[in-house]
Protein backbone atom coordinates (compact mmCIF):
# COMPACT_ATOMS: atom_id res chain seq x y z
CA UNK A 1 0.00 0.00 0.00
CA UNK A 2 3.16 2.56 1.12
CA UNK A 3 4.69 1.65 -2.32
CA UNK A 4 1.35 2.85 -4.33
CA UNK A 5 0.70 5.69 -2.22
CA UNK A 6 4.49 6.89 -3.17
CA UNK A 7 4.24 5.96 -7.24
CA UNK A 8 1.02 7.95 -7.19
CA UNK A 9 2.24 10.35 -5.50
CA UNK A 10 5.18 10.56 -7.73
CA UNK A 11 3.08 10.79 -10.68
CA UNK A 12 1.06 13.50 -9.46
CA UNK A 13 4.07 15.43 -8.65
CA UNK A 14 5.47 14.66 -12.31
CA UNK A 15 1.79 15.88 -13.96
CA UNK A 16 1.81 19.06 -11.79
CA UNK A 17 5.87 20.01 -12.68
CA UNK A 18 5.24 19.13 -16.64
CA UNK A 19 1.99 21.29 -15.97
CA UNK A 20 4.01 24.17 -14.83
CA UNK A 21 6.54 24.02 -17.66
CA UNK A 22 5.09 27.12 -20.07
CA UNK A 23 4.74 29.32 -17.01
CA UNK A 24 7.60 28.49 -15.47
CA UNK A 25 9.82 28.88 -18.33
CA UNK A 26 8.27 31.99 -18.97
CA UNK A 27 9.25 33.48 -15.60
CA UNK A 28 12.69 32.18 -16.01
CA UNK A 29 13.08 33.50 -19.39
CA UNK A 30 11.39 36.89 -18.79
CA UNK A 31 12.29 37.80 -14.62
CA UNK A 32 13.43 41.35 -14.82
CA UNK A 33 16.40 41.85 -12.20
CA UNK A 34 15.51 44.75 -9.80
CA UNK A 35 18.79 46.09 -8.42
CA UNK A 36 17.99 47.68 -5.34
CA UNK A 37 14.95 48.84 -3.02
CA UNK A 38 16.56 51.59 -1.63
CA UNK A 39 14.09 54.36 -1.43
CA UNK A 40 17.37 56.83 -2.41
CA UNK A 41 18.76 55.20 -5.62
CA UNK A 42 17.28 57.28 -7.99
CA UNK A 43 18.64 55.38 -11.42
CA UNK A 44 15.33 53.98 -12.20
CA UNK A 45 16.59 51.86 -15.06
CA UNK A 46 16.09 48.89 -13.86
CA UNK A 47 12.79 50.25 -12.58
CA UNK A 48 11.55 50.81 -16.43
CA UNK A 49 10.62 46.50 -16.81
CA UNK A 50 7.93 47.67 -14.35
CA UNK A 51 7.42 50.96 -16.17
CA UNK A 52 7.05 49.17 -20.03
CA UNK A 53 4.39 46.70 -18.72
CA UNK A 54 2.59 49.54 -16.88
CA UNK A 55 2.39 50.76 -20.05
CA UNK A 56 -0.37 53.81 -20.22
CA UNK A 57 -2.73 52.23 -17.50
CA UNK A 58 -3.97 55.25 -15.24
CA UNK A 59 -4.26 53.55 -12.12
CA UNK A 60 -1.38 50.76 -10.25
CA UNK A 61 -2.20 48.89 -7.21
CA UNK A 62 1.18 48.10 -5.03
CA UNK A 63 0.53 45.07 -2.59
CA UNK A 64 1.89 43.33 0.42
CA UNK A 65 1.62 40.15 2.23
CA UNK A 66 1.61 41.98 5.62
CA UNK A 67 1.33 45.24 6.90
CA UNK A 68 4.67 45.19 8.62
CA UNK A 69 6.50 43.79 5.51
CA UNK A 70 9.52 45.81 5.70
CA UNK A 71 11.33 45.32 2.21
CA UNK A 72 8.24 46.12 0.16
CA UNK A 73 7.54 49.32 2.00
CA UNK A 74 11.14 50.51 0.67
CA UNK A 75 10.70 48.74 -2.73
CA UNK A 76 7.16 51.09 -3.11
CA UNK A 77 8.69 53.89 -1.95
CA UNK A 78 11.12 53.93 -4.68
CA UNK A 79 8.35 52.59 -7.28
CA UNK A 80 6.30 55.41 -6.09
CA UNK A 81 9.47 58.10 -6.47
CA UNK A 82 9.51 56.61 -10.07
CA UNK A 83 5.67 56.74 -10.67
CA UNK A 84 5.89 59.94 -10.28
CA UNK A 85 8.99 61.24 -11.79
CA UNK A 86 9.25 58.75 -14.83
CA UNK A 87 5.36 58.01 -15.55
CA UNK A 88 3.46 61.17 -14.01
CA UNK A 89 1.08 59.71 -11.58
CA UNK A 90 0.57 62.19 -8.62
CA UNK A 91 -2.40 60.77 -6.36
CA UNK A 92 -1.49 58.24 -4.00
CA UNK A 93 -4.33 56.88 -1.92
CA UNK A 94 -3.76 54.67 1.10
CA UNK A 95 -6.00 51.66 2.37
CA UNK A 96 -6.74 54.58 5.29
CA UNK A 97 -9.56 56.88 6.28
CA UNK A 98 -11.42 58.05 3.15
CA UNK A 99 -13.12 61.83 4.49
CA UNK A 100 -9.63 62.02 7.08
CA UNK A 101 -6.94 61.83 3.91
CA UNK A 102 -9.34 63.23 1.14
CA UNK A 103 -10.69 65.96 2.35
CA UNK A 104 -8.18 66.59 5.19
CA UNK A 105 -5.04 66.56 2.42
CA UNK A 106 -7.14 68.76 0.57
CA UNK A 107 -7.33 71.59 3.41
CA UNK A 108 -4.02 70.95 4.88
CA UNK A 109 -1.59 74.59 4.72
CA UNK A 110 1.07 72.39 2.94
CA UNK A 111 3.91 73.17 5.01
CA UNK A 112 6.43 70.33 6.24
CA UNK A 113 6.08 70.76 9.75
CA UNK A 114 1.76 70.29 9.43
CA UNK A 115 2.12 67.64 6.37
CA UNK A 116 4.42 65.50 8.94
CA UNK A 117 1.63 65.85 11.73
CA UNK A 118 -1.13 65.18 9.22
CA UNK A 119 0.50 61.97 8.14
CA UNK A 120 1.46 60.74 11.57
CA UNK A 121 -1.74 61.27 12.95
CA UNK A 122 -4.67 60.13 9.94
CA UNK A 123 -2.50 57.89 7.68
CA UNK A 124 -2.85 54.14 10.05
CA UNK A 125 0.00 53.86 12.53
CA UNK A 126 1.59 50.58 10.82
CA UNK A 127 2.87 52.95 7.89
CA UNK A 128 2.79 56.41 9.56
CA UNK A 129 5.17 55.03 12.29
CA UNK A 130 7.20 52.79 10.48
CA UNK A 131 11.05 53.27 9.94
CA UNK A 132 10.82 51.95 6.61
CA UNK A 133 7.93 54.62 5.08
CA UNK A 134 9.91 57.67 6.85
CA UNK A 135 11.75 58.49 3.92
CA UNK A 136 8.54 58.46 1.53
CA UNK A 137 6.15 60.31 4.24
CA UNK A 138 8.62 62.52 6.36
CA UNK A 139 10.86 63.47 3.08
CA UNK A 140 9.81 62.47 -0.01
CA UNK A 141 6.29 63.82 -0.36
CA UNK A 142 6.99 67.01 1.82
CA UNK A 143 9.92 68.01 -0.77
CA UNK A 144 7.57 67.56 -3.65
CA UNK A 145 5.25 69.89 -2.05
CA UNK A 146 7.99 73.13 -2.99
CA UNK A 147 8.47 71.39 -6.28
CA UNK A 148 5.69 72.42 -8.25
CA UNK A 149 5.06 69.01 -9.04
CA UNK A 150 3.28 67.97 -6.26
CA UNK A 151 1.84 64.60 -5.09
CA UNK A 152 -1.67 64.42 -3.49
CA UNK A 153 -2.41 61.89 -0.77
CA UNK A 154 -6.01 60.28 -0.50
CA UNK A 155 -7.34 57.61 1.36
CA UNK A 156 -10.33 54.70 0.37
CA UNK A 157 -11.20 52.75 3.34
CA UNK A 158 -14.47 52.88 4.86
CA UNK A 159 -13.02 52.80 8.35
CA UNK A 160 -12.99 55.42 10.44
CA UNK A 161 -10.17 55.73 12.37
CA UNK A 162 -8.14 59.21 12.03
CA UNK A 163 -7.76 62.15 13.76
CA UNK A 164 -9.07 64.42 11.11
CA UNK A 165 -12.26 62.70 11.04
CA UNK A 166 -12.94 62.31 15.09
CA UNK A 167 -12.46 66.31 14.88
CA UNK A 168 -13.99 67.15 11.39
CA UNK A 169 -16.45 64.75 10.37
CA UNK A 170 -19.24 65.16 12.82
CA UNK A 171 -19.35 69.02 11.83
CA UNK A 172 -18.71 68.24 8.20
CA UNK A 173 -21.82 66.22 7.91
CA UNK A 174 -23.86 68.42 10.04
CA UNK A 175 -23.61 71.37 8.05
CA UNK A 176 -23.52 69.66 4.80
CA UNK A 177 -27.33 68.25 6.20
CA UNK A 178 -28.69 71.61 7.53
CA UNK A 179 -27.62 73.27 4.61
CA UNK A 180 -29.95 70.92 1.85
CA UNK A 181 -32.25 71.25 4.77
CA UNK A 182 -33.82 67.67 4.42
CA UNK A 183 -36.58 66.89 6.52
CA UNK A 184 -34.73 64.24 9.20
CA UNK A 185 -32.37 66.77 10.08
CA UNK A 186 -35.69 68.94 11.56
CA UNK A 187 -36.26 65.57 13.72
CA UNK A 188 -35.37 64.24 17.15
CA UNK A 189 -34.00 60.85 15.68
CA UNK A 190 -31.51 63.30 13.84
CA UNK A 191 -30.10 63.65 17.23
CA UNK A 192 -30.23 60.35 18.88
CA UNK A 193 -29.52 58.15 16.24
CA UNK A 194 -27.36 60.01 13.92
CA UNK A 195 -25.48 62.53 15.59
CA UNK A 196 -24.91 61.16 18.80
CA UNK A 197 -23.44 57.84 17.06
CA UNK A 198 -20.50 60.13 15.53
CA UNK A 199 -19.41 61.18 18.52
CA UNK A 200 -15.97 59.86 19.94
CA UNK A 201 -15.59 56.66 18.49
CA UNK A 202 -18.02 55.27 17.70
CA UNK A 203 -17.72 54.05 13.72
CA UNK A 204 -15.17 51.46 14.71
CA UNK A 205 -16.56 50.09 17.87
CA UNK A 206 -19.49 47.20 17.55
CA UNK A 207 -21.00 48.07 21.01
CA UNK A 208 -22.94 51.09 19.23
CA UNK A 209 -26.07 51.17 18.02
CA UNK A 210 -25.32 50.70 14.17
CA UNK A 211 -28.59 49.14 13.14
CA UNK A 212 -30.17 52.63 13.89
CA UNK A 213 -27.17 54.64 12.46
CA UNK A 214 -27.53 52.45 9.14
CA UNK A 215 -31.28 53.23 9.41
CA UNK A 216 -31.19 56.85 9.75
CA UNK A 217 -28.39 57.62 6.90
CA UNK A 218 -30.48 55.57 4.17
CA UNK A 219 -33.46 57.89 5.55
CA UNK A 220 -31.10 60.81 4.89
CA UNK A 221 -29.79 59.16 1.34
CA UNK A 222 -33.52 58.55 0.34
CA UNK A 223 -34.22 62.60 1.14
CA UNK A 224 -31.02 64.07 -0.83
CA UNK A 225 -31.16 65.73 -4.08
CA UNK A 226 -30.20 63.52 -7.17
CA UNK A 227 -28.06 65.72 -8.31
CA UNK A 228 -25.78 65.09 -4.93
CA UNK A 229 -25.49 61.35 -6.20
CA UNK A 230 -21.90 61.33 -7.15
CA UNK A 231 -21.10 64.52 -4.33
CA UNK A 232 -18.50 63.51 -1.73
CA UNK A 233 -20.70 64.57 0.61
CA UNK A 234 -22.66 61.22 -0.25
CA UNK A 235 -19.62 58.97 -0.67
CA UNK A 236 -18.77 60.10 2.82
CA UNK A 237 -22.21 59.29 4.24
CA UNK A 238 -22.29 55.73 1.66
CA UNK A 239 -19.14 54.72 3.40
CA UNK A 240 -20.40 55.66 6.91
CA UNK A 241 -22.68 53.25 6.34
CA UNK A 242 -20.94 50.23 5.21
CA UNK A 243 -18.56 50.46 7.80
CA UNK A 244 -21.09 50.41 10.22
CA UNK A 245 -22.56 47.32 8.07
CA UNK A 246 -19.56 45.65 8.21
CA UNK A 247 -19.17 46.70 12.19
CA UNK A 248 -22.01 44.45 12.96
CA UNK A 249 -20.70 41.62 10.69
CA UNK A 250 -17.19 41.94 12.55
CA UNK A 251 -17.58 39.07 15.54
CA UNK A 252 -20.37 36.72 13.82
CA UNK A 253 -19.45 36.63 10.02
CA UNK A 254 -16.16 37.83 9.02
CA UNK A 255 -16.62 37.04 5.42
CA UNK A 256 -19.66 39.52 5.20
CA UNK A 257 -17.37 42.00 7.18
CA UNK A 258 -14.65 41.89 4.79
CA UNK A 259 -17.22 41.58 1.74
CA UNK A 260 -18.96 44.75 3.08
CA UNK A 261 -15.45 46.95 3.56
CA UNK A 262 -13.93 46.11 0.33
CA UNK A 263 -16.56 46.46 -1.86
CA UNK A 264 -16.98 50.02 -0.30
CA UNK A 265 -13.42 50.78 -0.47
CA UNK A 266 -13.97 50.05 -4.40
CA UNK A 267 -16.94 52.80 -4.76
CA UNK A 268 -14.53 55.11 -2.88
CA UNK A 269 -11.88 54.43 -5.02
CA UNK A 270 -14.22 54.40 -8.48
CA UNK A 271 -14.89 57.99 -6.96
CA UNK A 272 -11.70 59.34 -6.54
CA UNK A 273 -10.88 57.86 -10.17
CA UNK A 274 -14.20 58.94 -11.75
CA UNK A 275 -15.03 62.33 -10.07
CA UNK A 276 -12.54 63.62 -7.77
CA UNK A 277 -9.35 63.21 -10.01
CA UNK A 278 -10.65 62.29 -13.26
CA UNK A 279 -7.20 63.34 -15.20
CA UNK A 280 -4.79 62.51 -12.87
CA UNK A 281 -2.95 59.19 -12.41
CA UNK A 282 -3.01 57.15 -9.04
CA UNK A 283 -1.56 54.77 -7.04
CA UNK A 284 -2.79 52.88 -4.67
CA UNK A 285 -1.34 51.31 -1.48
CA UNK A 286 -2.77 48.61 -0.12
CA UNK A 287 -2.52 44.97 0.98
CA UNK A 288 -2.11 41.78 -1.54
CA UNK A 289 -5.74 40.39 0.11
CA UNK A 290 -7.68 43.59 -1.14
CA UNK A 291 -6.07 44.29 -5.02
CA UNK A 292 -6.14 41.06 -6.19
CA UNK A 293 -8.73 40.29 -8.75
CA UNK A 294 -10.66 36.89 -9.79
CA UNK A 295 -10.36 35.30 -6.42
CA UNK A 296 -12.31 32.50 -7.70
CA UNK A 297 -8.87 31.53 -9.30
CA UNK A 298 -7.24 30.73 -5.92
CA UNK A 299 -7.38 26.82 -4.96
CA UNK A 300 -6.22 25.88 -1.65
CA UNK A 301 -7.19 27.62 0.49
CA UNK A 302 -9.96 28.66 -1.03
CA UNK A 303 -10.67 32.16 -1.23
CA UNK A 304 -14.37 32.86 0.48
CA UNK A 305 -14.32 36.47 0.93
CA UNK A 306 -14.35 38.87 -2.26
CA UNK A 307 -11.63 41.81 -2.49
CA UNK A 308 -11.16 45.41 -2.92
CA UNK A 309 -9.51 44.37 -6.73
CA UNK A 310 -12.36 42.18 -7.80
CA UNK A 311 -14.69 44.54 -7.09
CA UNK A 312 -13.04 47.46 -8.71
CA UNK A 313 -12.01 45.91 -12.25
CA UNK A 314 -15.49 44.49 -12.80
CA UNK A 315 -15.84 47.74 -14.49
CA UNK A 316 -14.57 46.99 -18.47
CA UNK A 317 -12.92 50.53 -18.24
CA UNK A 318 -11.93 50.56 -14.83
CA UNK A 319 -9.84 47.25 -15.65
CA UNK A 320 -8.65 47.76 -19.01
CA UNK A 321 -6.51 50.88 -16.91
CA UNK A 322 -5.53 49.48 -13.92
CA UNK A 323 -2.37 47.31 -13.09
CA UNK A 324 -1.95 45.36 -9.96
CA UNK A 325 1.21 44.47 -8.80
CA UNK A 326 1.48 41.91 -5.96
CA UNK A 327 4.10 41.47 -3.69
CA UNK A 328 6.09 38.28 -2.60
CA UNK A 329 8.59 36.99 -0.76
CA UNK A 330 10.76 33.62 -0.59
CA UNK A 331 11.72 33.65 3.24
CA UNK A 332 12.68 34.97 6.30
CA UNK A 333 10.30 36.46 9.08
CA UNK A 334 7.40 38.94 9.42
CA UNK A 335 5.43 41.02 11.69
CA UNK A 336 3.54 44.31 12.28
CA UNK A 337 4.81 47.29 14.60
CA UNK A 338 1.12 46.72 16.29
CA UNK A 339 2.47 43.15 17.52
CA UNK A 340 5.09 42.29 19.60
CA UNK A 341 5.47 38.84 18.16
CA UNK A 342 7.24 37.92 14.83
CA UNK A 343 6.84 34.68 13.08
CA UNK A 344 8.53 32.70 10.30
CA UNK A 345 6.94 32.81 6.88
CA UNK A 346 6.11 29.32 5.25
CA UNK A 347 9.48 27.98 3.06
CA UNK A 348 8.14 27.88 -0.55
CA UNK A 349 6.54 24.51 -2.32
CA UNK A 350 8.90 22.33 -4.31
CA UNK A 351 7.60 23.24 -7.36
CA UNK A 352 6.46 26.72 -6.40
CA UNK A 353 6.92 29.92 -8.03
CA UNK A 354 9.94 31.07 -5.56
CA UNK A 355 12.10 28.48 -6.49
CA UNK A 356 11.61 29.66 -10.07
CA UNK A 357 13.69 32.07 -9.14
CA UNK A 358 17.72 31.99 -9.17
CA UNK A 359 19.02 31.71 -5.42
CA UNK A 360 20.85 34.95 -5.74
CA UNK A 361 18.44 36.94 -6.63
CA UNK A 362 17.14 39.07 -4.18
CA UNK A 363 15.01 41.17 -6.19
CA UNK A 364 12.78 40.29 -9.53
CA UNK A 365 10.02 41.38 -11.25
CA UNK A 366 7.63 39.04 -13.63
CA UNK A 367 4.71 40.61 -15.65
CA UNK A 368 2.00 38.69 -15.38
CA UNK A 369 0.00 40.38 -18.27
CA UNK A 370 2.44 40.09 -20.75
CA UNK A 371 2.17 36.01 -20.38
CA UNK A 372 -1.48 36.40 -20.88
CA UNK A 373 -1.13 38.06 -23.99
CA UNK A 374 1.56 35.39 -25.02
CA UNK A 375 -0.46 32.31 -23.64
CA UNK A 376 -4.60 33.21 -24.03
CA UNK A 377 -5.13 29.53 -23.74
CA UNK A 378 -2.78 28.81 -20.47
CA UNK A 379 -4.69 28.30 -17.81
CA UNK A 380 -1.35 26.31 -15.01
CA UNK A 381 -2.57 26.45 -11.65
CA UNK A 382 0.96 27.22 -9.21
CA UNK A 383 2.29 27.26 -5.86
CA UNK A 384 3.00 31.18 -4.67
CA UNK A 385 2.86 33.22 -1.19
CA UNK A 386 0.53 35.39 -2.99
CA UNK A 387 -1.66 36.58 0.09
CA UNK A 388 -0.27 36.84 2.66
CA UNK A 389 3.24 35.01 3.83
CA UNK A 390 1.74 31.16 3.01
CA UNK A 391 1.62 29.24 -0.02
CA UNK A 392 -1.63 29.28 -1.74
CA UNK A 393 -2.21 27.25 -5.23
CA UNK A 394 -3.89 29.57 -7.74
CA UNK A 395 -3.93 30.14 -11.70
CA UNK A 396 -1.69 33.62 -10.16
CA UNK A 397 -1.35 34.87 -13.76
CA UNK A 398 -4.77 35.65 -13.65
CA UNK A 399 -5.27 37.34 -10.15
CA UNK A 400 -2.33 39.45 -10.84
CA UNK A 401 -1.11 41.86 -13.57
CA UNK A 402 2.51 41.25 -12.14
CA UNK A 403 4.69 40.20 -9.02
CA UNK A 404 7.47 42.14 -7.69
CA UNK A 405 9.96 39.33 -5.86
CA UNK A 406 11.94 39.85 -2.66
CA UNK A 407 14.43 37.24 -1.77
CA UNK A 408 14.33 37.79 1.71
CA UNK A 409 11.78 39.39 3.93
CA UNK A 410 12.15 40.66 7.39
CA UNK A 411 9.07 43.23 9.42
CA UNK A 412 9.67 46.59 10.12
CA UNK A 413 11.34 48.68 12.99
CA UNK A 414 9.61 51.66 14.69
CA UNK A 415 10.49 54.88 13.67
CA UNK A 416 12.54 56.77 16.05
Amino acid sequence: MTKQFFLLTLVLFSLLSYGQQPTKKYVQNNMATIATIEPDSLNFKDLEAIGNAIGDSRIVMLGEQDHGDAPTFLAKTRLIKYLHEKKGFNVVAFESDFFALTEGWEKLNKEKSATNKFIRNNIFSLWSNSKECENLFYSYIPSTLQSGHLIIIAGFDSQVHANYSKENLKTFIDNYLKNKNIDFVKTPNYQSEFLSVMDGEPLISWAKPHASFVNAINTIISQLPKKDSTSFEMMVLKSMRENSRSTMQYRTNPKEYSDIRDQQMAENLKWLVQYKYPNEKIIVWAANAHILKNQIFIKVPKADRQPMGNFFTQDELLAKSTYILGFNARQGTAGRLTKESKYAIQAPKATGFETWIPDDTKFAFVDFKKFREKYPNQSTYFFMKGIGHSNAYALWTNIYDGVFYIRDMYPSEKME
